[in-house]
């Protein structure tokens, strides 16, 4: 079933329902309001009948001049009837409008019987509401015998009873009526709602179904690809714009998959091609021994080449897979930097690295020394790669803000502004790189970004062109723990010092 099937379903079965409790609660209000008027009504007319009955210490004596003569003498449906019976049944009295076709066996009120049943049907089959009333003195007579006073022609008598109908006909027609009333306009209600509600549930959804026919005609080769948003100013809006910000964000990540494969397709199909190609040119006739030597020596350099683009590959696909790297361990990052610089191969790779420790003593970072050694190898060769040879490159810790900052510093071509935002993407070289000639396939600085994010930190650059470029990386600090550092050699030492200025340091 379709979203507009389903609401337009759910929306009339709740109508129903309220229309079906709306028409309930009405026709029994209805009900019990009518047959509460008609009781009042019986409940009156038998206290105007008891007002005309006299009560004395020796019986009842009934005075029909005294009682309300208008009661219930209009003929019509809806008028009371009322009788006067004795107490063996003899009817005393009874209202003009009564009829003989009214009259029932049922209606006269039996020796030693209760009160007459709240319902009655007469001879025509209608029904009337009755109500009764035993009127006799508070002790009852010696005799049950009527007694006539001598002095006076009325009668008295030991018991009378007063009976008051109601015809019930009108009543119910009237709660017929009402009960058509509400089914009709609970229907009609009903299937007025049923031809709006799939045109407004349509047109209430119609932004949504643009919006799906929208998505169904994205193509991620268009770099504008986008949602049509529904312009309703309301939650379809919102979910409009998030999920073009997704699709933004998802665009952005397809482009960089895309140049990434395109360079490394290319970085990969370069030294291949010259390593195929000095083979080839070996094989072709023979050669001497010095110079198959020359051709493995350069055939072996392409292929270190190719390893290390393999290997920095691997790591950037391992890290954006959320791979686990590999166990840290707390690290003094002072003592570290330093045993790494005087130690083989970075001694001999960077000989006129300075280094400037932090003032304070140690600075704990928990970091796996090899990635470390990796991040910090990789900032190191891109400074003697870009930076002057003097002054020479600058190697810093820090502590700001609890915070442990190693920096690498130099002091060569610098990155131009528009740039900056830039170098951390895989296989990104800037023109002015390129033109100089230096090798390199850009792929440090994104490696050296991925092992910064994966130890919690982060790297910023400061550069300005000509002026040389500043590399940080700040890591989060952590207490000391004992006997989980990093120490160098006894015996191992480091060159720092600024201006030509050089000091000796042994750290222990």
């Amino acid at each position: 079933m379709s979203l507009t099937g389903r609401f337009s379903a759910l929306f009339l079965g709740a109508l129903g329902v309220v229309l079906i409790g709306f028409s309930t609660a009405m026709y029994v209000s209805a009900h019990v309001y009518l047959h509460r008027q008609v009781s009042e009504r019986l409940a009156a007319a038998l206290a105007i009948l008891a007002a005309a009955a006299e009560v004395h210490p020796d019986g009842v004596e009934w005075e029909p001049q005294e009682r309300v003569l208008l009661l219930g003498q209009d003929a019509g449906a809806e008028r009371l009837r009322w009788m006067v019976f004795d107490g063996r049944g003899r009817r005393l009295d009874q209202s003009r409008n009564l009829s003989d076709a009214e009259l029932t066996t049922a209606w006269t009120p039996r020796p030693g019987t209760a009160n007459l049943p709240g319902r009655i049907r007469d001879r025509q089959g209608r029904t009337w509401r009755v109500s009764q009333r035993r009127i006799h003195p508070a002790v009852s007579p010696p005799r049950l015998a009527e007694q006539t006073d001598r002095d006076r022609r009325e009668v008295v008598h030991p018991l009378l009873v007063l009976t008051v109908c109601a015809p019930l006909g009108p009543t119910e027609a009237m709660l017929t009526s009402l009960a058509w009333l509400l089914l009709s306009l609970a229907v009609g209600i009903w299937l007025l709602a049923l031809l709006l509600c799939r045109r407004l549930s349509k047109r209430a959804l119609a932004p949504l179904s643009r919006m799906v026919a929208s998505a169904q005609g994205l193509d991620a080769s268009d770099p504008g690809w986008h949602l049509e948003v529904a312009g309703t100013n309301d939650e379809l809006d919102e979910l409009g714009q998030a999920f073009n910000e997704l699709l933004s964000r998802l665009h952005a990540a397809f482009e960089r998959q895309r140049r990434f494969s395109g360079d490394a397709s290319h970085q990969l199909r370069t030294p291949l091609t010259v390593l195929i190609g000095q083979i080839e040119v070996a094989l072709r006739r023979e050669r001497k021994v010095d110079e198959y030597r020359a051709v493995l020596k350069s055939a072996l350099g392409r292929a270190i080449q190719l390893g290390q683009i393999l290997e920095a590959l691997l790591f950037l696909a391992r890290a954006e897979g959320d791979a686990q790297l590999p166990t840290s361990e707390p690290v003094d990052l002072n003592r570290w930097v330093a045993g790494h610089l005087a130690a083989a191969p970075a001694a001999e790779l960077y000989p006129d690295v300075v280094f400037h420790p932090a003032p304070v003593r140690t600075l704990w970072v928990r970091a796996h020394p090899p990635l470390l050694g990796q991040l910090l190898d990789n900032l190191l060769d891109n400074a003697r790669k870009y930076g002057a040879t003097t002054p020479p490159v600058r190697v810093t810790t820090a502590q700001e803000s609890g915070m442990a900052v190693l920096a690498v510093e130099d002091a060569g071509l610098g990155i131009p502004a528009e740039e900056v935002h830039r170098v951390f993407e895989p296989f990104y070289r800037s023109p002015g790189a390129r033109r100089l000639g230096v090798p390199g396939v850009g792929l440090g600085l994104a490696v050296v970004k991925r092992i910064a994010v994966a130890f919690g930190g982060t790297v910023h650059v400061q550069s300005e062109l000509e002026h040389g470029c500043r590399v940080e990386v700040r890591l989060p600090m952590i207490a000391a723990e004992p006997g989980g550092h990093v120490i160098p050699r006894a015996d191992t030492t480091v060159e720092t010092g600024s201006s030509g200025t050089r000091e000796r340091h042994r750290w222990e």
